[in-house]
Order: structure tokens, then C-alpha cells, then sequence
């Protein structure tokens, strides 16, 4: 779980003004939407290993996530270059960051919540998610993981997990966006970003699972029930 460094910590408690579209942060150059299993920890070391770690602040539930996913104020370190977090985007956050590009990864819908419950259940019961899933299909006899994500997908579930993309992109469309990436061409697109970026960028393995070789084909007619899904991104895969 992302939390802040102690360095940050000292920094925030001798200068704890927050960023706001009121007092907008003028450094942020680049604003990177962290969209769940679009293998985004390994984007994540990646612009660490270019920018250097005080360059990059990760937004997360313990760093304010629901704040700035609601466009309200928050702590920012003022030598960060780069926010990098799980935000849906915010009218507000061109206001708070108005230096800031927009950057995002994306994934096969289909693969993305496949990779999304196979999350779930290696954390198991730390998850609230996975204590759903138990209660209204693993204790009544739905085990296999092919026939849970089926009901997952055709009951609605976990809907806004499901169709997170909907979530993320419904105040800033994915055609606003500075940049858009593919985790299925990451290599290429990484090489296309470093002309954006005007530095060198290079791919990192952490914490990416390749659902692509291990996603039944089976299960390919569920594309349907993420139909608005495959609409926002499928220019984009």
C-alpha cells in the first residue's frame, strides 16, 4: 500500500498548505490517471526510475485519493513534478494543475477484470470485494473462477470496478487526454511517451500479471455486458 515517505511527512508538517483551484500547483507538469490492473505500478516505477523519486507523488487512499477524486483540496510536495494515482477525472483538476498533461494506460476490458478478480482473491479476505464474492457465490457452491466471473459481470457486482472507465473518463474524455497507452503494445507506446515526455523512460516488470495468455476464450461472449466499456477505449487498445 503507497504511503507517504517520511521525508514527505517532515515536508507536510512544516508546509502543509494544500493545492486547491483556489492555490493550484503550478510544478505538476504531468498528471497520470492510475486506472486499476492496467499494469500501472510497473508505469509507476518507471517514471520513478526517470524522474526520480521526489519527483513523483503517488495519490492514493492514504496519500488523499478521495479527495482529489472529488476535485477538493489536497497535500501535494512542492518539488513534485508528477501525480500518479487511482483518480477519476475532476473539471477541477485542470484548475489545480493547469501545467499538467494528462496521462493515462489502458487494458482489454474483458482482461482488465479478469486480472481485477484474480486480485481479489490473492488477497482474499482483506478485500471487501472478496468477502462479497465469497458470501454470494463461494458458500453457495460457486467456485470456479470462469462461473464467478460471469455472475460478477452479468449481476453488476461490483459495477464500478467493473466498468471503471466509465468512472474515470466521464468529466475529461480519453480524446482530451495528452497521451494514451496500451498495456498490450507497452514497449512501443513507452518508446512513443519519451517524445512527450523529452526524457528517456523504461519499461518496468512490477507487479504485471498477463492475463492475455491466461483469459479463457471461452468467456469472450461477456464482451456485451461491458459494451459502454469497449466504446470509451477500444480506439485506444
Amino acid at each position: 500500500m503507497y504511503r507517504l515517505s517520511l521525508v514527505h511527512k517532515i515536508e507536510k508538517t512544516l508546509s502543509p498548505k494544500v493545492v486547491s483551484a483556489q492555490t493550484p500547483h503550478f510544478g505538476i507538469n504531468w498528471c497520470v490517471y492510475h486506472v486499476p490492473k492496467t499494469a500501472g505500478s510497473s508505469l509507476r516505477q518507471s517514471f520513478i526510475n526517470s524522474f526520480g523519486e521526489r519527483a513523483v507523488f503517488g495519490i492514493y487512499r492514504n496519500t488523499g485519493a478521495n479527495s482529489l477524486r472529488k476535485g477538493k483540496p489536497i497535500w501535494i510536495p512542492k518539488r513534485s513534478s508528477v501525480v500518479f494515482g487511482h483518480l477519476p477525472t475532476h473539471e477541477n483538476h485542470q484548475i489545480m494543475f493547469p501545467n499538467a498533461k494528462k496521462i493515462t494506460w489502458v487494458r482489454e476490458p474483458l482482461e482488465r477484470v479478469w486480472s481485477l478478480l484474480g486480485h481479489y482473491f490473492s488477497i482474499g479476505e482483506q478485500s471487501p470485494q472478496y468477502k462479497a464474492i465469497t458470501e454470494l457465490y463461494i458458500n453457495k457452491g460457486i467456485v470456479k473462477k470462469e462461473a464467478i466471473f460471469e455472475r460478477v459481470l452479468k449481476d453488476k457486482l461490483l459495477y464500478k470496478s467493473t466498468h471503471v472507465y466509465s468512472n474515470y473518463f466521464t468529466a475529461i474524455p480519453l480524446s482530451e487526454f495528452d497521451f494514451v497507452g496500451s498495456v498490450h503494445r507497452n514497449v512501443e507506446d513507452l518508446t512513443r511517451l519519451q517524445k512527450l515526455l523529452g526524457k528517456s523512460i523504461a519499461e518496468s516488470n512490477e507487479n504485471i500479471r498477463d492475463s492475455k495468455k491466461t483469459f479463457p476464450k471461452s468467456l469472450r461472449y461477456l464482451e456485451k455486458e461491458l459494451e459502454a466499456e469497449y466504446e470509451i477505449v477500444s480506439d485506444y487498445l
